[in-house]
């Protein structure tokens, strides 16, 4: 194995050791010291940490908003892809998620997915929330796809 491909590993191999170590009532703590990582500039860390969060309390989908959110951040839209579409299995109609995945749309060049996200959005959510504004105006951006983020939602749960 490579030390890419290994690297590549470190964070899944350090979620599953701080969900081993940590309780269940931790995921707080988890979620602050993953934003307090990638603060720092400490990205595998700050994922390996979001993803104890993902593991330790996988019904959540605000924690995979949130994961994705930081993917996002990292100019990782696969990945990002990936932990939206998660959320939106467990909740088709949660705004972030819809908000992260039509962003993530965008930076992959896809608007007629992003489009769809929006009517969906407006549906789900009072034409006035936050969400449609935002994606309303990335859309609207020549700079399509900047991925913000939507971790506030996980303050909500």
């Amino acid at each position: 194995m490579t030390p890419h491909r290994l690297m590549r590993l470190v964070p899944a191999i350090l979620a599953v050791a701080l969900v081993a170590a940590a309780p269940a009532g931790r995921i707080d703590s988890l979620l602050a010291r993953s934003r307090a990582a990638e603060a720092h500039g400490r990205t595998t860390e700050a994922i390996g940490l979001m993803q104890a969060v993902v593991v330790a309390d996988p019904a959540r989908a605000a924690s995979y908003v949130a994961l994705g959110d930081l993917y996002a951040r990292q100019h990782a839209p696969h990945f990002a892809r990936k932990y939206y579409a998660e959320a939106l299995d467990l909740d088709p109609s949660l705004a972030p998620a819809l908000l992260g995945a039509a962003r993530t749309d965008l930076a992959l060049g896809d608007r007629a997915a992003a489009k769809k996200k929006l009517a969906r959005l407006m549906v789900s959510c009072a034409a006035e929330c936050r969400e449609v504004a935002d994606l309303r105006a990335a859309l609207a951006s020549p700079e399509d796809g900047r991925a913000d983020t939507a971790a506030a939602s996980l303050d909500k749960n």
